[in-house]
C-alpha cells in the first residue's frame, strides 16, 4: 500500500478533477424539461403499466415513468449507459379495495421475482433515475424509487408483500401483479445494477409502509450491485429485506431516514460503503425523536428468533452525522435492535449523539464478536447496551483519533468549528474529488473507512455527484 504526503494526495486530486470535472456522457448536458434528443414526445419515452417482454433503454431521450412500472413475466430490463430516468404522470391506486384513500404515484419502477434488470452504467455515464424538477426547485420524493425481488432466502414466508406499494387501482381492482419475494434460491439472480444514481426518492403509502431509494426484497447472491449512489430521499437511502446479495462502493447522500437498513434475514455482504447526512435535509421521527441513522437493523418487527437471523457482514463503511450543534438530528451511527446479529468491521462511525446501540438480548450478545475493529466517535455515548471489547478503538483510548480531526479531517466534529469544510461540507463544492479526499485517512496505512488508498480512485473514477440540486446530468 503507496504512503502519500498531503502535498502528493493534494496534487492527486487536483489531476483527478482535472479528468473527471470535463466529463461528459454521449448526451452532452441534461436538460430535465427537454431530453438531449428533443421534447418529452413520442410514445417511446413514457412508460406505463407492465413491461412483459424484454426491452431496453438507451440515451437519446428521457423516460418518464407513469404511475407503478412493473417488469413481469420473467422478462429482462436493459438499460444502456447514460440513460436519464425521471417521474411521469402520477396515476391514482388504492392500498385496499374498499380503503376511500386515494393514493397518486409515479415514478417507480419494480422488477419482480423472475424477471431482471441490467442496469449497467459506466463510470463516465451513470445511469441516472431522478427529478423532473429544474435546479432549486428539488426535494426528496420527486421520484419514486426503484424496488428489486428475487427468491433468496428470507425468514418470512415467500407470499410476503414488498411494502411500499398500492395493489389495487384506483377503482379497487387487483393490479394483477406478483410483488411478493423470498423463495430457497439463496443464489438466485436478479441481473446488474452497477454506476447507478437515484435522486429525490421515496412515497409513503402509509405509516411504515413506504418506497425507499433502493429497496431490495429476496434478492440473490448471483445478482451484481456495485457503484451506486442514493441522494436526498425522503426515507431510507438502501434496505435490504433478507435475501443473500452482496454489494460494493454504495454511497448514501442526505437521506431522510436510514443510509443503510436491514430485515427479515438479510445475510449478505457489503464492503466499501459511505453514508453522510445533511442537517438541512429532511429528517425521520419517531415520538418526537430523531431516528434518522448510519445503520439500522431488525431480525423482524418483532424482534423474534426466526431464522435465518438478520445478520449483514459490513467491511469498510464510513457513516457520519454532523456538528454536536445539530446533532438532534440524528439518532445513531449504528442501531442494531430487534434481536437482529451483525457483522461490522474496518469501519469508521462519528458525528452522532451516539455511536452504536445494541438494543436487545440477543444482539447484545453478538456485539462482542460482531463489532470488532472499527473507529467509534460520538458526543455523548460511544456505546449503548455493550461495550465491545474486540479491538474497537475509540476517542478514549486511541492518540490517533482522540480529536477526530487529525483522523478524519472534517472540522465539523470539533465543536462545530468546521475549521476545514462549509456547512453542510458538500453543499458548495463541486469536485467530487475534494470531498473524497477529505474522507481519506491522512495515514495511508490505516485500512478503516471506505475511502483507503486502496478504493480511492472507485470514488473518483467520475460516477458520483454531491450537488444533484444544482446538477445538469
Amino acid at each position: 500500500m503507496k504512503n502519500f504526503t498531503k502535498q502528493a494526495l493534494a496534487l492527486a486530486v487536483v489531476a483527478a478533477f482535472a479528468v473527471t470535472g470535463c466529463k461528459k456522457g454521449s448526451e452532452g448536458s441534461f436538460n430535465r424539461a427537454n431530453g438531449a434528443g428533443g421534447p418529452f414526445t413520442g410514445a417511446d419515452s413514457v412508460i406505463t403499466g407492465n413491461i412483459t417482454s424484454s426491452r431496453t433503454l438507451t440515451p437519446g431521450k428521457v423516460y418518464k415513468l407513469n404511475g407503478v412500472v412493473y417488469v413481469t413475466n420473467n422478462a429482462k430490463l436493459t438499460i444502456n449507459p447514460g440513460t436519464k430516468i425521471t417521474t411521469g404522470e402520477k396515476i391514482d391506486y388504492r392500498e385496499t379495495p374498499t380503503s376511500s384513500a386515494i393514493k397518486s404515484i409515479a415514478g417507480v419502477l419494480v422488477i419482480t421475482k423472475g424477471a431482471k434488470i441490467d442496469a449497467l452504467g459506466t463510470p463516465d455515464q451513470p445511469i441516472v433515475f431522478t427529478t423532473p424538477n429544474a435546479e432549486g426547485n428539488r426535494k426528496a420524493g420527486d421520484f419514486g424509487g426503484v424496488i428489486i425481488l428475487g427468491q433468496s432466502t428470507t425468514n418470512k414466508p415467500a407470499t410476503t408483500i414488498i411494502e411500499g406499494l398500492p395493489q389495487y387501482d384506483a377503482n379497487g381492482n387487483s393490479l394483477g401483479v406478483d410483488i411478493t419475494y423470498g423463495g430457497s434460491v439463496p443464489a438466485d439472480n436478479s441481473g446488474i445494477f452497477q454506476y447507478v444514481r437515484i435522486e429525490y426518492a421515496g412515497f409513503k403509502l402509509a405509516e411504515n409502509n413506504e418506497v425507499n431509494g433502493l429497496t431490495f426484497g429476496g434478492v440473490g447472491s448471483g445478482t451484481t450491485v456495485d457503484h451506486v449512489q442514493v441522494s436526498y430521499g425522503a426515507d431510507d437511502a438502501f434496505e435490504f429485506f433478507g435475501g443473500t446479495v452482496k454489494a460494493s462502493y454504495l454511497l448514501a447522500l442526505a437521506n431522510d431516514d436510514d443510509d443503510f437498513d436491514t430485515d427479515f434475514g438479510y445475510s449478505g455482504e457489503i464492503q466499501y460503503a459511505i453514508g453522510l447526512k445533511d442537517v438541512n435535509s429532511t429528517h425521520s421521527q419517531s415520538g418526537g425523536v430523531s431516528d434518522s441513522n448510519g445503520i439500522e437493523s431488525d431480525n423482524d418487527g418483532s424482534g423474534s428468533g426466526d431464522g435465518p437471523r438478520t445478520k449483514p457482514t459490513y467491511t469498510n463503511f464510513t457513516l457520519l452525522g454532523y456538528g454536536s450543534a445539530n446533532s438532534a438530528a440524528f439518532r445513531s451511527g449504528n442501531r442494531w435492535r430487534r434481536n437482529t446479529d451483525m457483522s461490522i468491521s474496518e469501519s469508521i462511525i462519528a458525528g452522532y449523539n451516539t455511536g452504536a446501540e445494541f438494543e436487545s438480548a440477543g444482539t447484545i450478545a453478538s456485539a462482542n464478536a460482531g463489532f470488532t475493529n472499527n473507529i467509534v466517535h460520538a458526543y455523548v455515548d460511544v456505546f449503548k447496551g455493550a461495550t465491545p471489547a474486540n479491538g474497537i478503538i475509540t476517542p478514549a483510548n486511541a492518540s490517533e483519533v482522540a480529536n477526530p480531526n487529525t483522523f478524519l479531517r472534517l472540522g465539523y466534529y470539533i465543536d462545530d468549528a468546521q475549521t476545514v469544510l462549509s456547512s453542510p461540507f458538500y453543499s458548495n463544492l463541486v469536485a467530487s474529488d475534494y470531498i473524497i479526499a477529505n474522507l481519506l485517512p491522512i495515514d495511508q496505512s490505516n485500512t478503516k473507512g471506505a475511502v483507503t488508498a486502496a478504493s480511492y480512485n472507485e470514488w473518483t473514477s467520475g460516477w458520483v455527484n454531491f450537488v444533484p440540486q444544482s446538477s445538469v446530468d
